[in-house]
């Protein structure tokens, strides 16, 4: 059997995996947090968004910003996990910097801006980051209701700010939601009018933010809102039993894309909690018969089809670039249909998809570097990847990984898998 590798203290140290070790490295995250001290003496954690090899120091944008709130939040849960877990006091506290970082960017509009520039003002302009419907208030729901209970037990100042906000902005999302449940047609595909931007890709992250929501305050308020978005998700799930991509939940309008597809994993939670069996069902489709299909195909990074009558076709198809976040998504779902089915086939999937990040891809590219933490912004082409290792890619990785080792059954597997795997430090 080949000895798995991995160099940690001395570039040319040969190690053996041991079973206890943890593949979650917070160096390359910790190296991009920075914490910051307002004139009132509030302290902010800044997640920078961009990070470039060789040297991979911070790297800003001059128009959106420093920090974005997109990665704050998902940092926040890489946070709240390792503390879960170590009870490391550390942990704790750049989770809770990075909670004031999500309140300071608060609207008075109960929605949220996005990005924080370098003088630690709020990007109030750019497209991006105005406070409006949109992935980022999505975001900030799902990250506030994730750790809400967490804080509490430990700060409840800052725990009594979380629900004010995050409950405000349920309100204000509830009160902007459009409850007529109108369907358009593109190229014969159903689209809900009434998800957010048209999309089921938005609507599950806000469905996660809701149900975690629900859990911490159960009302008819929120169970309505996270009813009418699976609805529109299930709607825009492919039916066509002899289609290639049956069980697929598009994206936006006709387009599925990797990238945040977080409907199936996002039905599942809903489903769980407001006991429905359709939610559940749905997800349980395409876990069964659209990812053993991308599986097999080497991953795609997006395609457009059309539908007419009962045929279905591709329009245009990409398999690359391929990114840590087009993974998470599905390892995730994968995770949590084996806490419902405890069926192992899902254990298996999600060990599949893991092993993307440790050479199992079309290049045979390492996209997780074991001894510094970093992960790589894309695979490019069969032969080629991104070097660069932003927030978002580093982020994703990491809550991949801490998913697959919350779970014993998962982890056990991985670790057998890696043992004939050779990996080097980056």
């Amino acid at each position: 059997m080949k000895i798995f590798k991995s160099l940690f203290a001395v570039a040319a140290l040969t190690v053996s995996f041991m079973a206890s070790a943890s593949l979650v490295n917070l160096q390359h995250l910790d190296h991009l947090y920075e914490e910051r001290t307002l004139e009132n003496g509030d302290k902010l954690g800044l997640i920078h968004i961009y990070s470039e090899y060789p040297d991979y120091e911070w790297v800003k944008d001059p128009l959106e910003g420093v920090s974005a709130l997109d990665d704050i939040a998902r940092a926040i849960v890489v946070y709240s996990d390792a503390y879960q877990q170590t009870k490391e006091k550390a942990h704790f506290e750049k989770m809770s910097s990075l909670i004031n970082s999500i309140l300071f960017l608060h609207s008075d509009n109960g929605y949220f801006n996005n990005f924080i520039y370098p003088d630690n003002t709020v990007n109030t302009t750019y497209k991006t980051s105005l406070a409006n419907a949109n992935w980022w208030t999505w975001r900030a729901i799902w990250a506030l209701s994730y750790t809400y209970e967490q804080v509490l037990a430990d700060n409840k100042e800052l725990a009594e700010k979380m629900h004010s906000v995050l409950f405000k902005s349920i309100d204000t999302t509830y009160e902007g939601f459009n409850f007529e449940q109108t369907v358009t047609k593109q190229n014969g595909f159903d689209v809900p009018e009434w998800l957010p931007s048209n999309g089921a890709d938005q609507a599950s992250v806000l469905l996660l933010g809701l149900t975690k929501a629900y859990q911490i305050a159960p009302s008819e308020k929120i169970a309505e809102l996270m009813k009418s978005l699976a609805d529109g998700i299930m709607l825009m799930q492919v039916k066509n039993v002899e289609s290639p991509i049956y069980g697929a939940m598009l994206s936006w309008k006709n387009i599925w894309h990797a990238y945040g597809n977080s409907q199936s994993y996002a039905l599942l939670e809903a489903g769980m909690v407001l006991e429905d069996r359709d939610m559940v069902k749905a997800a349980f489709e395409e876990l069964d018969h659209f990812y053993p299909y991308l599986i097999e195909q080497g991953h795609l990074n997006w395609f457009s089809a059309e539908q007419k009558g009962k045929e279905i076709k591709f329009l245009e198809k990409d398999q690359f670039a391929q990114i840590a976040y087009g993974f998470r998504p599905m390892i995730f779902a994968s995770l949590r249909a084996f806490e419902i089915s405890r069926d192992s086939r899902y254990i298996d999937q999600a060990v599949k998809l893991a092993m993307w990040f440790f050479k199992d891809n079309a290049a045979s590219i390492q996209m997780y570097s074991l001894e510094t933490g970093r992960g790589f912004d894309g695979l490019n082409s069969a032969t080629e990847y991104n070097r660069n290792s932003g927030a978002e890619s580093t982020i994703e990785a990491l809550l991949s990984l801490a998913a697959i080792e919350k779970s014993p059954q998962a982890k056990k597997l991985l670790q057998e898998k890696l043992k004939a795997v050779k990996v080097k430090a980056e």
